[in-house]
């Protein structure tokens, strides 16, 4: 069982491995029938990375993740019985994806240009590192390598040591980025191809996907000579004018308390609702000559440090002043709005024991969102043979 209902009637047919997995896992999130189609002992996914969930052996948490909701087939596409079979599939499907290095089904003769002859209205999405076409485009890639073509990455996060790796925020962007962009460009075609019967041939790039993860900064970068400092926007030493007021503060009690009051309003309401005036009367609010922020984080720092967490919370709602929480992991998985917003699902696995994985963003009306657990490789050749092709 998929998520939601909102594709359903759609079939996906996958041929992906690793990261490209998760475009046939957000669409399943939503409702595909996506079918995953496997070789030998299935996508190495599924014990690849750490922790390892259930037992030292057990499944990776992407897999998890990016297989969810659904259905496994294993075929040996490179024997005449296993490409007969393929394009059987293919032709009952909506969606093809090919989530390897670009052109692999094209030298088996089951890319684009085949299926489209069988089916005019496929939609064909290819997901890889440097895409098709380029000077890199037949190098091989892992995650890290996305972000550092994008500029985004100094180090291989999986380098690092544990408390390296909390201590840097380094977290892979082009490897959770190409799902979502792909996701965006298959709905799109597949609208099209509903409306007019044509096909498309989609082509998304991990490394495309990193570089337009920033797009203002690259933008900036394309455009030196047009681009010029905004005045007033930043105040002494280079900072955000007036960026004490933005600024993450340790409460009482050792929580983080992302403070908001940037704003001369929220700012003169805060100051009078904690009584002190000396702080008001610190904020100018001409940016331009604004010297004032070190002498005000210091005050603040000062000032945080008095009251718990809770307190400053239910202080700055009861003043409609913004602020929020810093959070670390153990914080966040508790916090009430966190809770509230049914973040996690349950779901059980098959040797036994209960998991909570993160659920998706998307939030339908009505819909509660609970897909089954990632499949076993091949564990739904009958029912597929049965549904998909009678």
């Amino acid at each position: 069982m998929s998520g939601y209902d909102l594709l359903k009637g759609v079939r996906v047919l996958e041929v992906a491995a690793l990261g490209p997995s998760s475009l046939g896992g957000y669409l399943a999130d939503m409702g595909a029938d996506v079918v995953k189609v496997e070789t030998g002992a299935g996508d190495g996914l599924r014990y690849q990375g750490s922790p390892a969930m259930g037992s030292p052996q057990g499944e990776s948490l992407l897999h998890l993740r990016w297989n969810r909701g659904k259905r496994s087939i294993v075929i040996d596409l490179k024997s005449d019985e296993g490409r007969d079979l393929f394009l059987a599939l293919a032709d009952k499907a909506d969606v093809v994806i090919e989530g390897m290095r670009a052109g692999v089904l094209d030298r088996l003769g089951l890319g684009y240009d085949a299926l489209r002859k069988r089916r005019p209205a496929i939609v064909f999405c290819s997901l890889s590192g440097f895409g098709s076409y380029g000077p890199y485009a037949e190098m091989g890639s892992h995650a890290p390598s996305f972000d550092a073509f994008a500029a985004l990455l100094a180090t291989n996060p999986y380098a690092l040591t544990k408390e390296e790796r909390a201590a840097s925020n380094a977290n892979p962007i082009g490897m959770h980025a190409m799902g979502l962009y792909a996701a965006t460009g298959t709905l799109a075609a597949l609208i099209k191809a509903r409306a007019t019967g044509e096909g498309t041939r989609l082509e998304v790039a991990a490394t495309d996907c990193a570089v337009n993860w920033l797009p203002d900064v690259i933008d900036a970068e394309l455009n030196r000579e047009q681009c010029f400092e905004r005045p007033g926007f930043y105040g002494a030493k280079g900072r955000q004018a007036g960026w004490a007021r933005l600024w993450i503060y340790r409460t009482r009690d050792g929580r983080g308390l992302f403070f908001q009051a940037i704003m001369p309003r929220f700012w003169d309401r805060f100051c009078a609702t904690v009584e002190r005036p000396d702080l008001a009367g610190a904020y100018q609010t001409d940016r331009e000559v604004n010297t004032v922020d070190d002498e005000v984080h210091a005050k603040l720092e000062a000032l945080f440090a008095t009251r718990d967490f809770a307190d400053w919370m239910a202080l700055c709602e009861a003043a409609d002043v913004p602020a929020g929480p810093a959070h670390s992991l153990p914080t966040l998985i508790e916090d009430p709005h966190f809770l509230a917003r049914d973040s996690f699902y349950l779901v059980d696995m098959a040797q036994g024991g209960t998991l909570r994985l993160t659920g998706t963003p998307v939030k339908v009306d009505g819909q509660a969102f609970a897909p089954n657990l990632a499949p076993r490789a091949g564990a739904d050749e009958t029912a597929i043979r049965a549904d998909w092709l009678g």
